[in-house]
C-alpha cells in the first residue's frame, strides 16, 4: 500500500500528483501544467534558466557518489587507457563520459558545484596513476595532456545546458 501525499501548500488534501521539478505533492488546485509537465506554483513561475545550477542535497549526494563511483572504476580504466595509442584522444572521451554519468545522476542541474565534483572525480584515477612518475620528475607530456583533456572534457559535460 502506497503511503498518502498531501499537497505542501493544503495539508489537508490528498493527491496523487507531484511538481516535475522539485517533487513535492500538489493538489488541482495549486498545480500549474507548463510544457514539460505539471508543476507548483513555485517552480511554475521561475524561467528554467533560474533553477539550473541549485542543487538540492539529494543532487549534491548523488553527484557525490557518481563521483566517487567514477573515481574508483576509472583507476582500471586509466590503467588500461594509458597502454593505447592516442591516449591523449581517448582521454578526452573518458573525461566527457565520466561527466556526462555524473551530469545524469545528479539531475542534470549543472552549476559550479556539479563541474567541480567531476573535474575532482576524473582526475583522482590520472593522479593515481602518474602519482610515481610526478614524484620522480618522469613525468610525459602526453601524460600531462591526456590528464588536461579529461579534465577539461569531463568539466564540459557538466556544464549547464
Amino acid at each position: 500500500m502506497t503511503e498518502v501525499m498531501r499537497c505542501y501548500r493544503h495539508p489537508k488534501r490528498e493527491t496523487r500528483v507531484s511538481c516535475s521539478t522539485c517533487g513535492r505533492p500538489i493538489c488541482t488546485e495549486c498545480m500549474r501544467a507548463t510544457d514539460v509537465g505539471i508543476k507548483c506554483p513555485d517552480d511554475a513561475k521561475l524561467p528554467r534558466s533560474a533553477r539550473t545550477g541549485v542543487m538540492k542535497p539529494d543532487q549534491i549526494l548523488k553527484s557525490f557518489l557518481a563521483g566517487l563511483l567514477v573515481a574508483l572504476v576509472g583507476i582500471p580504466i586509466v590503467y588500461m587507457l594509458f597502454g593505447l595509442p592516442f591516449q591523449w584522444l581517448l582521454s578526452a572521451a573518458v573525461g566527457f563520459g565520466a561527466g556526462t554519468f555524473i551530469n545524469r545522476a545528479g539531475g542534470r542541474n549543472g552549476g559550479p558545484l556539479a563541474i567541480a565534483i567531476s573535474v575532482v572525480a576524473t582526475s583522482i584515477p590520472f593522479l593515481v596513476w602518474l602519482a610515481p612518475d610526478v614524484f620522480m620528475g618522469t613525468v610525459s607530456v602526453f601524460g600531462g595532456a591526456s590528464v588536461a583533456f579529461a579534465v577539461l572534457a569531463a568539466g564540459l559535460a557538466n556544464r549547464r545546458s
